[in-house]
C-alpha cells in the first residue's frame, strides 16, 4: 500500500507537487481530482470502483432528500443504504481502503441537506472530488462537505502555504518513523515484544510500561497521519479540520474524547446523539444515549465483529429510541404513585420497560465472548467513566457545590483547587492508558492476564524476568519520554514563533530538513510499519 509514510508516496508525491504548481488555476481542480483517484486506484482498483460507485449513489441520494416534502423519512433511507453498505463489508470481513470514512462524510452531507444547511451538490466533478480528496482519504479526518467543498474550486495557493504545510508533513513524517513505529516494538510480533515473553510472565511495571507505550503509540501514530494529511493539503492550498487537540492534557475522559479524533466524535454528536435528545431528555435518557454513543464506537472500530454484538446495538438503538414514544404514553395513564403524588419505582420501571429488557439482553450477548468484545470493552469503559463524570457534576458538583463553596475560604480553597486539578489528570490518564490496552488486546484470556500484571492480587509472576522494566526501558524509554513530550502543544509552539523573524524560519527550515532526510534514512533502512486506523 502506497501510504503517506513510504518512498514511493514521497516520490510520487513531489512530482505531483511540481506539476500542481504550475498547472493553471482554472486546471487545478481537475489536476487534483485525477491525482486523488490515481492514489485511490494504485492502492486498491477496486476500492476506487466502490468508491466511485457509493459516490454516484450518494450524489442522487442528495437530490432525492432535498426535492422532497418528506425529508426525514428520505434521510433515514438514504442513510441506511450507507449504513448497511459499511455493515455488511465489516461483517464479511473485507478491508476496503476509506470505506468508513468516506461512508460516514456522506452521511453527514445527507443529513445536512436535510437540515437546509447546505445545498445538495449539482456538480459531480465537485462531488467526486470530495469523495476522492486523497489527503483524508486513507483515514479522515472526517471532513463534511460544507467544510471542503467550498475550497474544491478555489484552492488557495501560495508559497507561504507550501512552506506551512511542508512543516507538518516532516513533522507527522518524523512522529511516524521515528516515534510511532520505536514505540510498536513493544507489542509487534518481534523478538523483543510482550508477547513473545508471554503477559503472564511479566512484572507490574513492564506492564505499565506497555500500557502507557501502547496508549502513546496510538496516538503519535494518528497524530502523524493528521499532521502529513493536513500538510499534505495545506501545500495544494486546503484546510482540513483539525483532528487532534492534545487530548492527554485534558481534565475529564469526556474532554480527553472531545479532543481526540475529533471529527469522529463531532460525528457521533451532530448526527447520533443530539438527534437522540442529547442531554435534554433527562438524566436516564442521557446516561443511554452516551452509552449508545460508545456503543455504536466501539463497533465502528470493530472488523467483522460476530453477529450478536451487531444485535446488541440495533436492540441498544431501538430501545432508547422507542423508549421516549412508549414512556410518554404510560404517563398519560393512570400510575400507581406514593403519597406524594409521584410515580412509584413499579410504575417508572413499566415506564421504562424497553431499557429494562436491555439487561437480560446483554447478558446474553456478553455470556459467551465472541472476537470482537475487546472493542466493546474499551468503547463500554470509555462510556461509563463519562457516565460517572455525569453523575458527579449532577449529584456533587451542582448539587452540593463542595468546590464553590472550598474555594471561598482562602488557602484551603487554593489548595483544594491544586488537589482537585492533580486528581482530574489522574482520573483522566488511569482509566484512559487501561481502555488503550483492552483496546490493543483482542484476545480475552490475553486480556485478563495482562489485566491481572497490571493489577496484581499477589506477588511476583511465575518466571518473572527482574531486569525486564530495564531492558525495555533502554529500548522504548527515549521514544516515551519524546511522546510524553508531544502529548503537550511545545513543538507547535516553538514552531508558530521561530518562524516568525528571518532567522528564525531560516533555521527551522534548516532543522526540519534535517530531520526529514535523516527520517527517510531510518525509513530506508527499517521500513516503517503501516498506519494503524486504516483498518478502520
Amino acid at each position: 500500500m502506497m501510504q503517506f509514510n513510504s518512498i514511493a508516496f514521497l516520490i510520487a508525491f513531489a512530482v505531483f507537487l511540481v506539476i500542481y504548481a504550475f498547472c493553471p488555476e482554472r486546471w487545478r481542480r481537475y489536476l487534483m481530482l485525477a491525482g486523488s483517484v490515481a492514489f485511490v486506484a494504485v492502492n486498491s482498483w477496486q476500492a476506487a470502483l466502490f468508491a466511485l460507485l457509493f459516490a454516484a449513489v450518494n450524489y442522487v441520494l442528495g437530490f432525492c432528500v432535498s426535492r422532497t416534502a418528506f425529508r426525514k423519512p428520505a434521510l433515514a433511507c438514504a442513510a441506511a443504504v450507507n449504513v448497511i453498505a459499511l455493515v455488511t463489508f465489516k461483517q464479511l470481513g473485507v478491508p476496503m481502503l476509506g470505506l468508513s470514512y468516506y461512508l460516514f462524510s456522506f452521511i453527514a452531507y445527507l443529513a445536512d441537506v436535510a437540515r437546509g444547511t447546505i445545498e445538495a451538490e449539482t456538480d459531480p466533478i465537485r462531488f467526486a472530488s470530495f469523495t476522492f480528496f486523497f489527503p483524508k482519504y486513507i483515514q479522515g479526518p472526517i471532513a463534511r462537505y460544507g467544510e471542503l467543498s467550498g475550497q474544491l474550486d478555489r484552492p488557495k495557493y501560495s508559497l507561504a502555504n507550501v512552506q506551512l504545510g511542508l512543516t507538518y508533513f516532516i513533522l507527522g513524517f518524523a512522529m511516524k518513523i521515528l516515534l510511532s513505529d520505536k514505540l510498536s516494538v513493544m507489542w509487534s510480533n518481534g523478538y523483543y515484544s510482550l508477547a513473545r515473553i508471554g503477559y503472564d510472565a511479566i512484572s507490574t511495571k513492564l506492564a505499565w510500561l506497555g500500557a502507557v507505550d501502547t496508549s502513546l503509540q496510538i496516538f503519535i501514530d494518528w497524530q502523524a497521519y493528521t499532521f502529513m494529511a493536513m500538510g499534505i493539503a495545506g501545500t495544494l492550498g486546503y484546510k482540513l479540520p483539525q483532528n487532534f487537540n492534545y487530548p492527554y492534557i485534558a481534565r475529564t475522559v469526556s474532554d480527553y474524547y472531545r479532543r481526540w479524533h475529533m471529527t469522529l466524535t463531532r460525528w457521533f454528536t451532530d448526527y447520533v446523539y443530539i438527534p437522540l435528545g442529547g442531554s435534554r431528555e433527562g438524566l436516564l435518557r442521557t446516561i443511554l444515549n452516551v452509552l449508545l454513543v460508545w456503543l455504536l464506537t466501539s463497533v465502528w472500530h470493530g472488523s467483522g465483529l460476530a453477529p450478536k454484538y451487531l444485535f446488541w446495538g440495533v436492540a441498544f438503538a431501538a430501545a432508547v429510541l422507542v423508549d421516549p414514544v412508549w414512556n410518554r404514553r404510560i404517563n398519560g395513564r393512570s400510575l400507581e404513585t406514593d403519597p406524594e403524588g409521584r410515580p412509584t419505582l413499579a410504575s417508572r420501571l413499566v415506564g421504562h420497560i424497553w431499557l429494562v429488557l436491555l439487561i437480560p439482553v446483554t447478558v446474553v450477548v456478553l455470556w459467551k465472548p465472541a472476537p470482537g468484545l475487546n472493542f466493546i470493552l474499551w468503547g463500554m469503559t470509555v462510556g461509563v467513566c463519562a457516565v460517572i463524570e455525569r453523575l458527579w457534576r449532577t449529584f456533587v458538583v451542582n448539587r452540593f457545590q463542595i468546590g464553590k463553596r472550598l474555594e471561598n475560604q482562602g488557602v484551603i480553597g487554593k489548595v483544594w483547587k491544586v488537589f482537585v486539578s492533580i486528581l482530574a489528570h489522574i482520573w483522566v490518564l488511569i482509566p484512559i492508558i487501561v481502555s488503550w490496552v483492552m483496546f490493543t488486546i483482542r484476545d480475552l484470556d490475553d486480556l485478563a492476564l495482562y489485566l491481572s500484571r497490571l493489577f496484581p492480587a499477589s506477588g511476583k509472576s511465575a518466571g518473572m524476568d527482574p531486569n525486564d522494566f530495564a531492558t525495555f526501558w533502554k529500548s522504548v524509554g527515549p521514544a516515551i519520554i519524546a511522546g510524553v513530550i508531544l502529548c503537550f502543544p511545545l513543538p507547535e509552539t516553538i514552531i508558530r514563533r521561530v518562524g516568525k523573524s528571518k532567522i528564525g524560519s531560516w533555521v527551522l527550515s534548516v532543522l526540519l530538513a534535517a530531520l526529514f532526510w535523516y527520517s527517510v534514512y531510518v525509513l530506508t533502512q527499517k521500513g516503517s510499519d503501516p498506519m494503524g486506523y486504516a483498518a478502520f
